[in-house]
């Protein structure tokens, strides 16, 4: 979700609040098709679609109706949680909306089709990270591989100054919309994801994230920096878990789950200040010139 946010705020110059939307209808999708039995690669497929759809949309309200960035997500996030529910509503007969869906335990995800059981199942845990990390690699390499690219650096272009972009005959809509499309692609993919780990959601699941993954882009560019566009990207994956695993080291360590919200609000505090931090640090060990006088 982080990478999914960093390519909107950071390469496009793009506020888009669409991200808890594209989230929860990506979740939405996946979760209800696989409780309809589908199999859950096509149900995950389907999810980062729904997620591009999302943002699809939020480009057209931007770049042809002419709404301000900020809006064009607000109004696609709004809709997001009815749509969710019409969604999600598809797996209960006779009900054409729910705010829930949870999985039986027969319902396969792409993490339970590859845990092992008997004696191996203790690995299981292991196992889904690896395939987690395998997933966040993979997404790093298309991203970078993508940029790379003649309309990868238009997009870039496009973010950095996009009256220059137009002069040199960049299609600046069209690069908004694609990048902004993409972004809340690999966002809903997020939202598969978390989804099949948890094996449930509700329309409330995708709540507040859209902080937390600006609060990892900050900690990572802060602690790893981003001297390259690789290692932009991995700086901020890094962020990532950096943050969640304070967090899930705070709660282990008996913080109370009640005020979770407000470690949440803490741990943004800090990674925002940390560059103003990191800055005094290096002034304070600066040594003063001397200034010889004859």
């Amino acid at each position: 979700m982080a990478l999914g946010i960093f390519l909107t705020y950071r390469i496009l110059d793009f506020a888009d609040l669409t991200a808890e939307g594209s989230f929860l209808i990506g979740g939405a999708t996946c979760l209800s098709m696989i409780k309809n039995g589908v199999n859950p690669i096509l149900a995950t497929l389907c999810g980062f679609l729904a997620g591009g759809v999302c943002g699809f949309i939020t480009g057209i309200l931007n770049t042809q109706l002419k709404i301000p960035k900020i809006l064009s997500g607000i109004i696609t996030m709004t809709a997001s949680a009815s749509i969710a529910m019409v969604i999600m509503g598809t797996t209960v007969h006779g009900n054409p909306f729910t705010n829930l869906v949870t999985l039986g335990n027969d319902s396969v995800t792409i993490f339970s089709a590859i845990q092992p059981g008997g004696d191996f199942k203790k690995y299981n845990m292991l196992i889904e990270a690896g395939l987690m990390l395998a997933i966040v690699v993979l997404v790093i390499v298309v991203l970078y591989l993508f940029f790379g690219t003649e309309y990868g650096m238009a997009i870039r272009t496009t973010g950095m100054n996009e009256k220059m972009a137009r002069a040199n005959g960049i299609n600046t809509n069209l690069a908004t919309i694609v990048c902004v499309t993409l972004s809340n692609a690999i966002i809903g993919l997020a939202g598969c994801l978390f989804v099949q780990d948890s094996r449930s959601i509700d329309i409330k699941t995708a709540s507040g994230f859209l902080v937390i993954g600006l609060a990892s882009i900050i900690i990572g560019e802060a602690i790893f920096g981003k001297r390259t566009f690789k290692n932009w990207l991995i700086s901020v994956s890094m962020g990532a878990i950096i943050y969640f695993t304070v967090v899930t080291i705070a709660l282990e360590a008996g913080f109370p789950t009640q005020l979770k919200n407000l470690l949440y609000a803490l741990l943004i505090t800090i990674a925002l200040c940390i560059p103003l931090i990191k800055s005094l640090f290096k002034k304070g060990k600066r040594k003063p010139k001397v200034v010889k006088t004859s």
